[in-house]
């Protein structure tokens, strides 16, 4: 009789172990609820500002790697694309200057990164940002350092490797577009200098396209503002074998005239020559090509992206645009192609002596 009311004791006490612990998670559930809506909300806010969603990234992919999920990864990063919307449809651009990566993926909401959330390693990376306008989302992912960008596609998940320009490339050469946005540098004429700069140094690329252990590297590639500071900044981060800086003349005055010819500048202060011998290959290929009229190699320590530079550097005035012939000339296609194949030349054999 004992050993019954025992267990009867026993089982009583269990059930209300099980009872109390079953109540609990009943109650809890609202708390549960609300904490998740808070966090949804946190989020949300997180978006509406624009501000970190790296922190999201590295939770949700250490949330993956505790519950020991198999995450079939092909590359550094992976991010989830909705089914609706088209891969095509989804742009990637580069920017070498401001070490960043920015995605464009249209018709997604603010909640996009919390219902697809990326995920991967935070190797090389400083920050990623996230924001939405008129229903097109923007991922700006801050890397720490120059990178080339790698990108597959499979299916719907896009994949991004970040790699290390020396890892790929024997040689690294930026090529500098001078002026740009706000900055026009010459204007004469109604033609101002930094579309031409521009138009020559973007024909350049295609004499590289068989090297491919040679990076060219732009400082621009669109009309856009960029200070001196990070023009130069890209070539010594890469630690560049050389920087090329592209610019047309003018007179002092401004005013149309009868003077005319090609200009380079170097940096006499490199003691090595490198940068001497650099603008003089420059100058004689421009010369052979255009059939211009020489002005010489000068030196040119009083510019800043010639004095900071940390390689080899030339920068080149290919024709004086206050001379009304050579001003017609800058601005046609042939002559531009013919300055850039000249100064693809003299690059390449700089970089075979």
């Amino acid at each position: 009789m004992k050993l019954e009311k025992k267990v009867v004791g026993l089982v009583a006490t269990i059930l209300l172990v099980l009872s109390v612990a079953v109540c609990g998670i009943f109650l809890g559930i609202p708390d549960l609820h609300v904490w998740a809506q808070q966090k949804q909300l946190q989020y949300a806010t997180q978006v509406e500002k624009g501000e970190s969603v790296l922190s999201l990234m590295q939770a949700e992919t250490a949330v993956l790697k505790e519950g020991q999920q198999d995450i079939e990864m092909q590359g550094q990063l992976r991010l989830e694309i909705p089914e609706e919307v088209k891969t095509a449809d989804v742009s990637i651009e580069q920017n070498y200057v401001d070490q960043e990566v920015r995605i464009y993926i249209p018709e997604i909401s603010q909640s996009y990164f919390y219902d697809y959330p990326m995920i991967g390693s935070s190797d090389h990376i400083d920050d990623i940002k996230y924001d939405v306008e008129n229903k097109k989302g923007l991922i700006d992912i801050l890397l720490d350092n120059v990178y080339i960008t790698d990108v597959t596609w499979q299916d719907h998940y896009l994949y991004m490797d970040f790699v290390a320009p020396r890892d790929r490339y024997d040689k690294i050469v930026v090529i500098d577009a001078g002026h740009g946005g706000s900055d026009p540098g010459a204007e004469v004429l109604g033609t101002d200098e930094k579309d031409i700069d521009l138009a020559i140094a973007k024909k350049i690329l295609p004499y590289f396209k068989d090297q491919d252990k040679i990076g060219i590297f732009y400082t621009r590639t669109d009309d856009s503002s960029l200070s001196l500071e990070k023009r130069v900044g890209l070539a010594n981060t890469l630690q560049a074998d050389l920087f090329l800086s592209i610019h047309n003349n003018t007179t002092a005055s401004g005013r149309m005239s009868g003077i005319n010819g090609t200009e380079v500048m170097y940096h006499a202060a490199d003691e090595s020559g490198a940068s001497k011998a650099f603008a003089q290959t420059c100058l004689d290929q421009l010369l052979q090509t255009l059939g211009s009229g020489s002005k010489g190699v000068v030196v040119g320590d009083d510019i800043y992206i010639i004095r900071t530079a940390q390689m080899p550097v030339a920068l080149v005035e290919i024709g004086f645009m206050t001379n009304q012939e050579e001003l017609d000339k800058l601005k046609s296609d042939e002559y531009q192609e013919a300055a850039a194949k000249a100064l693809a030349q003299a690059v390449l054999q700089t970089l075979e002596e």
